[in-house]
């Protein structure tokens, strides 16, 4: 800023000119700042490829599945023990990786396939040991589990809603449900083993219906489900 009458350069905020003293008009204007003798530093944020990400993952599940069958093949001139590694290495890929190609994974859709695959990898170990263990024992087992955890699943995401302790009722549900197949599990050890019952299941289901019993309490007390909160911020 200059003085219009004399041309003397002003500091800022002057109110009058040093040299002539003529009043400044607009002490209360800002002159810009001066421009930097560098450009500013720019911070580019690099966000990391999903499609990439999950494609190099599928590549080094899919690489060690290929070498093992080459090399089973060519040693024994057949599928044995490579078959193994690749329903395990199928089972993880299908647990833990194909839900991460979607944006939202459901887990209403990707926890019966998970546990599918879990079952063909059983029926394969079956098929190749000679056994008959898989329809009377795995099957109804993985069935009964399939089913259990995709009921309280989709309770959990589709009907809980706002009230949070609706999610009591159903998390009491499912631990008495636990207890009931660990019943179903010695069942079935009996009739496709032929071992006598020991009753062992009896241990967890009254643990389980202990517990469950006292989370429906606490769901259906407001008081006892404030005093928890306030004690123990649950």
């Amino acid at each position: 800023m200059y003085c219009v009458k004399c041309g003397v350069e002003l500091q800022k905020g002057a109110q009058k000119c040093p040299l002539c003293g003529l009043p400044v008009y607009h002490p209360e204007i800002i002159e810009p700042a001066d421009p930097p003798p560098y450009p500013p530093r720019v911070h580019e944020s690099e966000t990391v490829s999903r499609s990439g990400l999950m494609f190099i993952l599928t590549v080094v599940f899919a690489v060690p599945l290929l070498v093992c069958l080459l090399i089973d093949f060519r040693l024994n001139g057949g599928i044995g023990w490579s078959g193994y590694v690749a329903g395990g290495l199928l089972f993880g890929y299908v647990s833990f990786c194909l839900p991460f190609w979607f944006r939202r994974p459901n887990p209403v859709i990707f926890y019966p396939c998970a546990l599918a695959s879990l079952l063909l990898l059983t029926l394969y170990v079956c098929l190749k040991t000679g056994g008959d263990w898989f329809l009377p024992f795995a099957f109804p087992i993985g069935g009964a589990v399939i089913l259990f955890g995709e009921t309280i699943i989709a309770l959990l995401r589709y009907t809980v809603g706002a009230r949070r302790h609706r999610q009591l009722y159903i998390l009491g549900g499912a631990v008495m449900g636990l207890g009931a197949l660990c019943v179903l599990i010695e069942f079935l050890i009996k009739v496709a083993f032929s071992v006598p019952m020991r009753w062992w299941s009896l241990y967890p289901l009254v643990a389980a219906i202990l517990v469950g019993g006292m989370l429906l309490v606490i769901a259906i007390c407001p008081p006892l489900r404030r005093s928890l909160h306030k004690k123990f911020f649950i």
